[in-house]
């Protein structure tokens, strides 16, 4: 485990995951997950809905689902995190992403049950002391062939996007950085076969 996954300060260059990967990753993990997203919005007599994010970095590739509950400005985040080295033949980045999305299931998988209403009432809860036998420190697991750290947490990505997007408005400098950074990082990115769903399997 790397002292950046650790510490997991910002990196000085990052890419984030393209918008049509988003979409199919979410939509994706909303069919499998449907019935314990139902679940869930009748716990909190509210709309609930995954948020998908992540970014590819020089040496690691992260993604993240919230699963988010409206009203509420704490979400349950799942953090996936693979070693990646761009200018090794394999594993490619999409194949780490995959996984990264698998072990992410796996995780929500265990509370996203609709047979389980005692860990869909954890999910309600803002208060991330409620879920038991989450990984609240990265933690290593197998997924197929790779090496997957999770973790997760009460954060909202989507509070931190915000920041972010108004400093990239306000900065000239920054808005600039982050246009060279998008397109040298975005050549690695490597879709594969377009039938192909995050992953390779459901959940």
């Amino acid at each position: 485990m790397s002292d950046r996954r650790i510490y997991h300060p910002k990196p000085i260059k990052s890419s984030e995951l393209p918008p049509d990967y988003v979409k199919m990753v979410t939509e994706v993990l909303t069919s499998n997950f449907e019935g314990g997203l139902k679940a869930l919005a009748q716990e909190v007599s509210s709309e609930t809905m995954f948020r998908v994010s992540g970014a590819i970095y020089p040496d690691e590739v992260l993604v993240r689902v919230s699963l988010a509950i409206r009203g509420q400005l704490a979400a349950t985040t799942v953090h996936a995190s693979a070693d990646f080295d761009p200018k090794a033949s394999s594993p490619r980045v999409d194949e780490l992403l995959g996984a990264c999305v698998d072990a992410i299931g796996t995780v929500l998988g265990h509370y996203l049950d609709e047979k389980k209403p005692k860990l869909i009432a954890q999910l309600a809860d803002e208060s991330i002391s409620a879920l038991e036998e989450a990984p609240f420190e990265w933690t290593k697991i197998e997924v197929e062939r790779f090496k997957i750290f999770v973790r997760m947490d009460k954060a909202n990505p989507e509070i931190d996007a915000l920041a972010d997007d108004w400093l990239a408005k306000n900065d000239p400098e920054h808005h600039l950085q982050s246009e060279r950074e998008q397109e040298e990082l975005e050549s690695l990115f490597v879709t594969g076969p377009k039938d192909r769903k995050p992953g390779g399997r459901s959940h």
